[in-house]
């Protein structure tokens, strides 16, 4: 019968979807690498770039990127919140993600990846970039009016001290911090790596394995 789908074919397909896990698109033929594991190690790359950048500043004094060090942790903070999401996605069930916390698995990337963003983001990023803006804050909440005035309070932490001893001590604290960042950085850059190659290798095994069922 004229445009039937061989038997063959149909049994080949029927073994590759039956090893989706997640969601699949309409227009999305690659069942192994979905665009949402793709879009994650760019996302962390861009994370852990903007927080190595900033460290030239902070770190090894470097003046012609000082212009975009705020800049740069900034957009370290802004992908970092949202880096997380494409693997979520990717389960299917982002709503459970919250388990890898309450019930670790060393075994799972996804649970390793978890406890370094949240160290990395909670321990390190967060603490420099408040520190970073501190006075800021300060001067802000000073001048608000309204209900902005206890936002920007509490966002400096109610500190009010802007001596120069106090903000000679932020520049330092911010300068300890970013030092024990970089390593982190570097591992998150690691560990993303580890990810995609566990990705690759997964994807051709199961290609042989299509290739071995298939006549």
């Amino acid at each position: 019968m004229s445009g039937a789908i061989p038997d063959s074919l149909n049994e080949q397909l029927s073994h590759q979807l039956s090893q989706v896990v997640g969601f699949i698109y309409p227009n999305e033929v690659e069942t192994q690498w979905a665009i949402l594991i793709v879009v994650y190690p760019y996302l962390t790359g861009i994370v852990a770039g903007a927080f190595i950048l900033a460290s030239l500043v902070k770190v090894f004094n470097v003046v012609e990127v000082q212009p975009i060090y705020r800049l740069a942790l900034l957009t370290a903070l802004a992908f970092m919140l949202v880096a997380g999401m494409p693997l979520q996605l990717h389960l299917g069930h982002p709503e459970r993600a919250y388990e890898i916390f309450f019930t670790p698995q060393t075994t799972s990337a996804m649970a390793m990846f978890g406890f370094v963003y949240l160290w990395y983001l909670m321990g390190i990023l967060l603490i420099e970039i408040w520190f970073e803006y501190r006075h800021q804050l300060i001067l802000m909440a000073q001048q608000a009016r309204g209900l902005m005035k206890p936002v920007y309070g509490a966002l400096s932490l109610f500190s009010k001290d802007v001596s120069p001893e106090a903000l000679a001590f932020d520049k330092k604290a911010s300068k300890i911090v970013t030092i024990i960042g970089i390593p982190i950085a570097w591992l998150l850059i690691l560990l993303t790596g580890i990810w995609v190659l566990y990705r690759i290798g997964r994807g051709w095994l199961a290609l042989n394995d299509n290739r071995a069922v298939a006549p």
